[in-house]
């Protein structure tokens, strides 16, 4: 069973144009009269305000916000005032200061003097979570606006698809979806960054691949231009230059041994000839003269060729000493150059690896894109459930909007229908009518029976009082005194602000109790 709340008195401390004002309300109809600009709709805004509070806006938009609309010339310090109510059995007592600089509340149970914490979501539970949105869209009508604003639609969708899914109306569909599309952005944002970064490191992947082949390919040159050095240099296995020098070396030595025998027989040989022409030819001085000469030219011709030896084997010795030097700087050069270009394959190799595990991930979902798949999917499944929860749903409001347009049009209309986006028409039995072709009488009748009902949806626990700001103004008597019988009918708290006595006289006639407050 739903419970009532109850509006039992009000005091505007300082609110607009009204100050230090208490008004006593009554469970049932209430009408607040009074001339235009008397206050009506500061009182309207004022209950509103106690409610849910004034959220400032930023900007231009603050020039002409609630705040600034209703904040008081005088003493603006003290802005706001003290509301009693009743609600669950138990009975409030909510005071706020709206003041920019000095906002101040305190929430009471009068019942068992707890203080309750605004800032801590109390009121709201109290209020049993009815947002803002649906209290303005549904039980408060403030003037000029009887046609419902597409937040109601919004709202709407919101209860039908929590009602599906979870039985309570705390899910809000265009805030999970606008919620949902940050997200997926964020992780885009995420995904397009590691793929561009994941391009950047192929890239630099690929260039130095092509750098360590050029590398390669520069070392294998000079590989080619010292196995072309080694070639002339006859070190191959067929003619081994090592070889050469060394045999040239051994004949010369033992050429020089030869010449140094040969050396010493002359030597001998001419001791002797000489020796034996001494005795032959004693007397005679100039034959051992000529004897001696020749034994000197002798040995003096095999010391050049001795020496020419000499000479030509330290030639060798340097060329083989070159070669030998030669031989060992090219096989230390080719041996550093197989080990960088061993260091180089092996590098290429490992750069190669990398970059098959970077394109093989390529093909694997990033945990990014994964979160973004699954934003879809729920997104993909807001949209179909929000889509169709018109049939799980909509159906008992369109029910309920019928009824009380019914009711409130003697049976004239007895059937709304509608599609998901809330587009009406009107059964008569006879045909279907467009809200286009219908009266603007009759409009204000079908929006105020569908507020109705989708107040009791959207409101769920709690049955608020219902708060009408000169919103009659298109009705003729007939609807009056229908709608007003229909509000007594629901027992319901209804304030009625207006600035034309028929209200009242309407009710006086059709014998309806009220209460009636003058500003």
């Amino acid at each position: 069973m739903k419970k009532d709340m109850i509006i039992k008195r009000f005091t505007i401390k300082n609110f607009g144009k009204i100050h230090d004002r208490t008004m006593e309300l009554s469970p049932g109809i209430n009408v607040l009269y009074g001339e235009n600009e008397s206050g009506k709709t500061t009182v309207h805004t004022f209950l509103k305000s106690m409610f849910y509070g004034i959220q400032r806006q930023r900007g231009k938009a603050a020039r002409t916000d609630i705040y600034s609309m209703y904040e008081p010339w005088e003493n603006p310090a003290v802005f706001g005032g003290t509301l009693w109510f009743e609600n669950g059995g138990k009975n409030f007592r909510l005071t706020r200061n709206f003041y920019k600089t000095d906002q101040s509340w305190e929430f009471l149970c009068e019942d068992d003097g707890e203080v309750l914490d605004l800032e801590k979501g109390d009121l709201d539970a109290v209020l049993g979570g009815v947002s803002e949105v649906v209290y303005e869209n549904t039980v408060s009508v403030a003037q000029l606006k009887s046609v419902t604003g597409q937040d109601l639609v919004r709202e709407l969708q919101n209860y039908m698809a929590s009602y599906q899914g979870t039985g309570d109306s705390e899910l809000d569909i265009g805030r999970a979806m606008q919620m949902l599309k940050m997200n997926r952005k964020g992780f885009q944002v995420q995904a397009q960054k590691r793929q561009k970064e994941t391009e950047k490191e192929q890239e630099k992947l690929v260039a130095k691949m092509d750098y360590i082949r050029s590398e390669m390919q520069n070392l294998n040159d000079q590989r080619e231009d010292l196995r072309a050095r080694e070639t002339s240099l006859h070190m191959t296995e067929e003619e081994n230059g090592e070889a050469i020098l060394d045999a040239r070396i051994e004949k010369i030595r033992k050429n020089q041994k030869s010449f140094y025998a040969t050396l010493l027989a002359t030597v001998i040989v001419a001791l002797a000839g000489i020796f034996v022409l001494g005795q032959v030819l004693s007397g005679s001085v100039l034959p051992r003269i000529v004897v001696g000469i020749l034994g000197i030219l002798a040995l003096g011709w095999e010391g050049i060729h001795i020496r020419n030896l000499s000479e030509e084997l330290e030639r060798r010795q340097r060329m083989k000493a070159r070669w030998t030097q030669k031989q060992e700087k090219m096989r230390w050069n080719r041996e550093n150059l197989d080990e960088a270009l061993k260091e180089k394959e092996k590098a290429l190799e490992n750069l190669q690896t990398d970059y098959q595990e970077m394109q093989d991930n390529v093909y694997l979902p990033l945990a990014q894109e994964m979160e973004i798949e699954a934003l879809n999917l729920a997104m993909d499944t807001i949209t179909r459930l929000s889509s169709n929860i018109h049939k799980y749903v909509g159906e008992g409001l369109r029910r309920r909007t019928s009824q009380i347009l019914s009711e409130i049009t003697g049976g004239r209309y007895t059937e709304v229908l509608m599609d998901e986006g809330l587009h009406m028409m009107v059964n008569t039995q006879e045909r279907t009518v467009p809200l286009a072709n219908l009266s603007r009488g009759t409009m204000e009748q079908i929006y105020f029976a569908l507020r109705m009902a989708a107040g009791e949806v959207l409101c769920g626990r709690e049955r608020f009082p219902v708060i009408l700001d000169d919103v009659f103004g298109m009705y003729d008597e007939e609807r009056l005194a229908a709608v007003l019988g229909w509000l007594h009918k629901e027992q319901r708290q209804v304030i009625i602000s207006t600035c034309h006595k028929r209200e009242m006289e309407i009710l006086e006639k059709e014998g309806i109790p009220y209460n009636r407050l003058v500003l």
